[in-house]
């Protein structure tokens, strides 16, 4: 009996120092990931003392982070400068994502006819529902086809987070959202990208409304200067946005090919797309 309470006493040792070490593993991952999806939001080279301002620890405990992440590939640093920035390792990560992801496989195909149809960079994008990034309602650029020429030059950053409200693809994929609360999109702030850009509220909830009866999107010019986008969503069998696609281009080749042309040919692929999700 001695031995018996000696037995469970020690399985009782072995497991809160085995839960421990789990939940210290866990912390390190966290701080790890955070280190990664903080520079990657930057989009630029950051200082050890930066990140661990934005991520409330000690500047000792980010280099070991730092220093783990940059052995394996996921961060480098700039001899020059001395800061660190996202690793070649992410790159190859996120290219295995875009080949292998189904919502990918289903709709390259038709982002790339599109593509090809009109001329103009084509994107796929999903929402994003990371309740810690500063826009509670964001979206991110799955893949990308490129439609020619003439089509813009710089692509959307694949894989990086943007305010729905701004894109014509965010603004559809909101607004056939299932989880949208007018009253925590109020407590939203609309910053101004350009001139275009809807700040107010109340006018972007009659926007997201418009586009809900309509079924699809524009953006005239409200995240860039000289950008133009038409959006779609792809909608499940009770009419949520799954992803969504839009044709983008420079202002002037939208508005020769027509927006109105490109929202009606969106609506038929999307909606053939959607049979998928069904």
């Amino acid at each position: 009996m001695l031995m018996e309470n000696f037995n469970i006493q020690n399985q009782i040792i072995m497991n809160s120092k085995r839960d421990y070490k789990d939940s210290v593993n866990i912390a390190a991952v966290e701080r790890a990931l955070k280190v990664m999806e903080i520079i990657s939001h930057e989009g630029r080279e950051m200082g050890i003392n930066e990140i661990a301002d934005k991520m409330g620890n000690y500047p000792s405990t980010i280099y070991r982070v730092i220093t783990t992440l940059m052995s394996r590939g996921y961060i480098y640093q700039n001899p020059e400068n001395s800061r660190y920035g996202i690793g070649y390792k992410i790159y190859m990560l996120g290219k295995n994502v875009q080949k292998n992801s189904s919502l990918i496989r289903i709709a390259k195909p038709y982002a790339d006819a599109l593509a090809a149809e009109f001329q103009e960079n084509v994107n796929v994008a999903i929402r994003y529902d990371d309740k810690s990034y500063p826009e509670r309602y964001s979206a991110i650029t799955i893949y990308q086809s490129k439609g020619g020429k003439r089509a813009l030059s710089v692509s959307e950053s694949i894989g990086q987070p943007y305010a729905c409200y701004s894109s014509s693809i965010g603004k559809v994929l909101l607004a056939f959202s299932e989880d949208l609360d007018e009253n925590l999109l109020k407590k939203e702030k609309l910053k101004r990208y350009t001139p275009n850009t809807i700040t107010d509220m109340e006018e972007f909830i009659k926007e997201l409304k418009r586009i809900k009866k309509q079924g699809y999107a524009f953006d005239d010019q409200e995240q860039e200067p000289g950008l133009y986008c038409v959006g779609c969503p792809v909608l499940n069998h009770v009419g949520v946005a799954v992803m969504a696609l839009s044709v983008s281009g420079y202002e002037g080749n939208i508005r020769k090919i027509g927006p109105k042309k490109i929202a009606d040919r969106l609506k038929e692929v999307c909606k053939e797309i959607s049979q998928f999700f069904q």
